[in-house]
């Protein structure tokens, strides 16, 4: 998973859970045989569950009030286009795999071979008539 400026609430709150069940545990390791003591870790963890779920249901809701996608929608979306994309490769004949060709770059200069031979044609064209004005620049005159 990638990392993120803005904290996850439920992986703080999943760290903190998990900080809480080990101090318990490490309580709790020598008095295990107790019947209390085992009512009262189920208990605990009776309202650690379901405090939980109220956690992810209220961010549920307040996600889905502000339009945006919660993470079981995104799981659901990513299952989805992953059962999509199989079914387009049962569809493809095998061995035909889509041809990866090299893209240009996405820049709004010329690729560089280009820009090398531009400059070259019209030095060429100067030094071949220097006193008349090449075709580009004899359109500009009024």
């Amino acid at each position: 998973m990638t990392s993120s400026p803005i904290p996850d609430p439920l992986q703080m709150w999943r760290e903190a859970l998990t900080k809480l069940e080990s101090n318990v545990n490490s309580l709790v390791t020598g008095s295990m045989d107790s019947q209390e003591v085992m009512r009262s870790v189920h208990q605990l963890s009776t309202v650690s569950l379901g405090l939980q779920q109220a956690f992810e249901k209220a961010i549920g809701s307040y996600l889905a009030k502000v339009n945006l996608p919660s993470r079981k929608d995104v799981s659901e979306l990513a299952a989805a286009l992953q059962r999509i994309e199989d079914k387009v490769d049962r569809l493809l004949p095998a061995g035909a795999a889509a041809p990866t060709l090299p893209r240009p770059a996405r820049t709004r200069r010329p690729p560089p071979d280009e820009a090398l031979a531009k400059p070259a044609k019209a030095t060429a064209a100067l030094a071949a008539a220097p006193g008349k004005p090449t075709t580009a620049r004899a359109g500009r005159r009024s």
